[in-house]
C-alpha cells in the first residue's frame, strides 16, 4: 500500500485486473441481482474500471468515484470506447466526503485490505450508505475477520507480511478463532476492542498472529483473501508467550478500521 500514489502502485491495479477469484465474486453478486438491470448505482475507487465494465451494459445510471489523479486520463478514454459511456457520470473527488446528486440502488466498492486496515473502507461505507434509496445494497456486504495464534520466522524490523506467493505458513498453535464481523450496511464502530481467551493446541512461542479476512459480497457470492487483495497476513504479537497444549491464552486486542496493520494491539497473558 502506498498512501502517495493514493492506495497501490500501478502494477498492482493490472493484477486486481486479472484476480478472477475477486473479479468472478463480484461478477456473481451482479447475476445474484439482475445484473443490477436498470438500477442507479454508484461505484467507488473505480480504479481501471474492471467491475465497472461488467455492470454498465445493463445500469440506467452510473456515479464512478475515483480519487487517484494519475487514473483520469485512462478512465476518460476506456468509458470514451464504448456504447454507455453517456449513463456514466465520473466524480474524481475523496469517498469519504463526496456528495452525489440522487440516491442510488447499489453502493459497489472493492477497496479492501486484510482487516478493514490500511484503507479506509469502513468509514467510506458508513458515509456512502447514506446515499442509498430504501432497500439498497452495499457490494461487499460483509466482512469477516479471524486469527490464529502462531510461531513464525519474522525479521526484527519487520511488523508484519502477506502470506502470498513463495512465502510458507507459520507453525500454527491454536485452531482459527473469530476476531470479528462487519456489516457494512450497520456498522457503526471505528475500530475493534476485544478481550477472550483461545484454546492451545501445540507447545511453543507465541509471536504472531495469522489474519485471514472472509468477504460476502452479496448472500450466496463470497470470497477469500487473494494474492491482490487481502491476502493471509502474519502480525507480530504484542509480546511473545510460551505455551503448551491445553493451556488458555487470554488475548487482548484492539484497532482502528483504516489505521495501519501495525498499529494493531494484541497483548498475550
Amino acid at each position: 500500500f502506498d498512501e502517495s500514489h493514493y492506495g497501490f502502485p500501478e502494477i498492482y491495479y493490472k493484477i486486481m485486473e486479472t484476480d478472477t477469484q475477486r473479479v468472478d465474486a463480484f461478477h456473481k453478486a451482479f447475476q445474484l441481482h439482475n445484473n443490477l438491470q436498470d438500477a442507479t448505482v454508484c461505484e467507488i475507487g473505480v480504479g481501471t474500471l474492471p467491475l465497472t465494465k461488467l455492470y454498465m451494459p445493463y445500469v440506467k445510471k452510473a456515479y464512478l468515484i475515483e480519487n487517484n489523479p494519475d487514473l483520469v486520463p485512462y478512465i476518460n478514454k476506456e468509458i470514451a470506447k464504448h456504447p454507455w459511456a453517456d449513463k456514466v457520470e465520473v466524480i474524481y473527488a475523496d469517498a469519504l466526503t463526496v456528495d452525489l446528486p440522487e440516491k442510488v440502488d447499489y453502493v459497489i466498492g472493492e477497496l479492501m485490505s486484510i482487516y478493514c486496515a490500511n484503507e479506509f473502507q469502513v468509514q467510506i461505507f458508513q458515509h456512502m450508505r447514506e446515499f442509498l434509496k430504501p432497500n439498497g445494497k452495499l457490494f461487499p456486504n460483509r466482512i469477516v475477520n479471524f486469527a490464529r495464534l502462531c510461531e513464525a520466522e519474522i525479521d526484527p524490523d519487520v511488523h508484519h507480511y502477506p502470506v502470498n506467493f513463495t512465502r510458507h505458513q507459520p507453525m500454527f498453535l491454536t485452531q482459527q478463532f473469530l476476531v470479528n464481523e462487519i456489516e457494512l450496511l450497520k456498522e457503526k464502530k471505528q475500530g475493534v476492542k476485544l478481550s477472550f481467551p483461545v484454546p492451545v493446541l501445540f507447545s511453543g512461542t507465541v509471536n504472531a498472529l495469522y489474519l485471514e479476512s472472509y468477504v460476502e459480497v452479496t448472500e450466496g457470492s463470497n470470497f477469500t483473501g487473494t494474492d491482490s487483495l487481502m491476502p493471509p497476513t502474519v502480525l507480530k504479537t504484542t509480546n511473545t508467550q510460551e505455551v503448551k497444549a491445553g493451556d488458555l491464552v487470554h488475548i487482548d486486542f484492539s484497532f482502528d478500521y483504516g489505521s495501519s496493520l501495525d498499529e494493531i494491539s494484541c497483548v498475550l497473558s
